[in-house]
């Protein structure tokens, strides 16, 4: 069978956003290496500090939380305010303490935290969702190409396609069923 690109060009969009999650998938275990190398920095930070007896700063703590990101854009923007406004940049708002305040990042920070709080009791039944679903569209693109338009190749393919997304989430399902991260 010799497939036509000319007449099913809009295929290619399509296969395009199905091949971000396995992208996404290939480069994981490369951020997985990445996160452990910070952490194990920080660390090695950690002790230094506990080797000369001093309270380490709250940037190797939050590295250790993985905050680092949020905290040190918030703690570089609190003290140029300080400074611009007359204030000694010895002294912050809070922000060096770890005391939240009213600034929006600091907000948008707790609802993150608390949104992963809540998803992450919940991650095993919204993956097995997302298998059920796909499952089903799977079921409809199957059954569409075989009784609706006369065996057309095209309901094949995207079946096919949605095939591989319901065994990648009854994969991922099984594995947030089990294996829960801490």
């Amino acid at each position: 069978m010799n497939f036509d690109w000319d007449k099913y060009w809009w295929l290619i969009i399509i296969l395009a956003v199905l091949a971000g999650p396995f992208v996404q998938a290939l480069f994981a275990p490369w951020r997985q290496y990445l996160r452990y190398r910070r952490q194990k920095d920080a660390i090695e930070a950690l002790k230094v500090y506990a080797a000369q007896n001093r309270d380490p700063p709250p940037e190797v703590l939050d590295a250790l939380r993985g905050r680092w990101i949020w905290r040190a854009g918030r703690t570089a923007r609190t003290v140029a305010e300080n400074v611009a406004g007359g204030v000694a940049s010895g002294v912050a708002s809070g922000v060096a303490a770890g005391v939240r305040g009213d600034d929006p990042w600091d907000r948008r920070w707790d609802r993150w935290e608390r949104r992963l709080e809540v998803r992450m009791a919940g991650e095993p039944w919204r993956r097995w969702n997302w298998a059920i679903f796909s499952g089903a569209v799977t079921a409809g693109f199957a059954f569409a190409w075989r009784y609706a338009h006369a065996n057309n190749d095209t309901f094949l393919i995207v079946a096919i396609i949605a095939g591989a997304l319901t065994i990648a989430a009854v994969l991922s399902a099984i594995a947030a069923s089990f294996w829960r991260v801490n």
